[in-house]
């Protein structure tokens, strides 16, 4: 083979040798990273009314999903298992007649988020709140009402309810990726006293199978 076939090769097999190497490195610490976190969601639901008095946690005693056991449907409380991104919804069918509806989700003792609705009359609606935010480790999360606010449901109508899931955990997203990569292929990085790679896995294999076809081209020439 020429020097210049020689040299090439060289270069297709160092690259390649940074992916694999890069690949190997990652895997654990991703696996390791979603072990430690594992999936965190809930969905539970309040039986019955909750007509003009303080509540403070609402209690949601039917639980219809724990994933990660974090939600207490003894105190109505739900503490976060790690540190992350999670995003809670409460929903809540409104009383015929005037109200001061107004529901609050609360982090460790502190109000961070209310929603209010108002009605008059022989209205009803389904009011729905959103929540995220950045928790750690043992923060506890639960929604409070008001005096004055009223929301029904009934044993089976599920018209109460409180859910969360935990969006990404240390670093890692359910999708897998860094917070804020905002790419499924990264562009290459530079980690402390570590050769800068790329952070798409697939290009491993395909450049493995790529260098071996052309290694059996340049032998028989």
């Amino acid at each position: 083979m020429s020097c210049t076939k020689i040299c090439s090769v060289i270069g297709v097999l160092c690259v390649s040798s940074w992916v694999r190497v890069d690949l190997a490195a990652r895997i654990p610490r991703q696996t390791s990273a979603k072990q430690q976190g594992g999936a965190v969601l809930f969905f539970v639901a309040h039986q019955g009314q909750l007509r003009d008095i303080l509540f403070d946690p609402i209690i949601f005693n039917q639980v219809l999903v724990n994933q990660g056991s974090a939600y207490n449907n003894n105190n109505g409380v739900f503490t976060a298992p790690v540190a992350g991104i999670y995003q809670f919804v409460f929903a809540a069918q409104l009383c015929r007649g005037d109200h001061s509806n107004v529901w609050s989700f609360m982090v460790n003792g502190e109000r961070r988020m209310s929603c209010h609705a108002q009605l008059s009359g022989g209205d009803t609606n389904l009011n729905t709140c959103y929540f995220m935010v950045e928790l750690q480790k043992d923060d506890r999360v639960w929604v409070k009402q008001n005096v004055g606010g009223c929301a029904w449901a009934s044993t089976t109508s599920n018209t109460i309810t409180f859910s969360g899931v935990m969006l990404a955990s240390e670093g890692m997203s359910t999708l897998e990726g860094k917070y804020g990569s905002g790419s499924s292929c990264p562009m290459p990085t530079m980690e402390k006293n570590r050769t800068p790679v790329s952070g798409c896995a697939g290009w491993s294999v395909s450049l493995s199978i790529w260098v071996s076809l052309l290694l059996r081209y340049l032998i028989t020439v």
